[in-house]
Parts: C-alpha cells; structure tokens; sequence
C-alpha cells in the first residue's frame, strides 16, 4: 500500500495529465516509470538528489541534464527535490500505475499455478474473473510447485488461494 505523501504527489499528477488527455496520461505515466526505474537502478542518485548539503538549485540543475525539462514527471522530480521526497518516487509512480489502471477499467491479477495453465484454462480464468470484477483483466502467471495443485488468484488486496497446499494446511489445522 502506498503512502499519503506518494498518493498525494500521484492524484495531483494524474489529475493534471487527464485534464490534458490520454496521449499525456500514457506519456507520463511512461516517463514516470523511466524515472522510477532509473532511481531503482541507482540508489546513489536519489541519495545525491536528496542531500541537504547541495543546494536546491545545484540538484535540480544535475536532474535536469539528466532527465530534460519536459514533461510532467521531470517537473515532479523538481519539486520533489525542491521538497525533499526524493525517496519517494517509486511509491509515487506505482500509485500512479493503479490510477491509470482503474482509469482504464483494468486490473492486473497474478495467477500462481504448480504447472503452466494451457491457453483455453488462462482464458476461462480471465472470463470468470472479467465477469466477477466487471474490469478488463490482464494476467501475470507464476509457477510455483510448492501449491501442489489448483490455483492461487492475486488482485489488489485480495487473495482467492485455491490451492491443494491450501486445503491441506486447512486439513492438517482442523485433524489438530
């Protein structure tokens, strides 16, 4: 769950990207999630972008030549520099993400199987659960064969575990 500080930062960003259409939203939501992953890649410069002992004006300077001056997201780095939540980037983009995808009337939902699901099982999975949850649904498959068998479905805060690894610590609760 992302913080007060990123919602706050990524409402007022989506906010003004909407009012400028989808073709913005899509732009920056893409130049956010550079951002971020370039700010995941290099720890160093959010550490150099948030020290107190480099004036404002130097750090943002350095962002700058870094990331350009266009755009919303270079012009959130800025102020986000200007108010010391540097840091925060990250949490500010993914928060973004969950805006543009309830925007779009999607979710995202990891599926965790013990072997591959075919095609036809992925599709009646994502057809149950687009009736279900009214959203288009795009799925992400994990393995993992420690779930033994059936089928563990992730969505937001949700988790419907149909997994015999499941029913049987279930089993073994009740038995002792």
């Amino acid at each position: 769950m992302s913080s007060e500080v990123a919602s706050v930062y990524a409402n007022a960003l989506f906010s003004l990207a909407l009012e400028q259409g989808d073709a913005c939203l899509q732009q920056t939501r893409a130049d956010l999630r550079q951002c971020a992953l370039l700010f995941s890649l290099n720890p160093d410069l959010t550490r150099l972008l948030s020290l107190p002992t480099i004036p404002v004006a130097e750090r943002v300077s350095i962002a700058k030549k870094i990331f350009g001056e266009e755009g919303y997201a270079p012009r959130l780095l800025f102020l986000l520099i200007d108010h010391g939540r540097v840091p925060f980037l990250g949490e500010i983009a993914d928060t973004f993400d969950a805006s543009m995808l309830d925007y779009q009337n999607t979710a995202d939902v990891t599926v965790t199987t013990a072997v591959a699901m075919t095609p036809e099982q992925k599709e009646r999975l994502r057809s149950a659960l687009e009736q279900k949850l009214h959203k288009t649904i795009r799925i992400t498959e994990h393995i993992d064969r420690s779930v033994l068998g059936g089928v563990v479905v992730q969505y937001g805060d949700t988790r419907i575990d149909n997994s015999v690894k499941y029913r049987l610590d279930a089993l073994k609760q009740q038995l002792s």
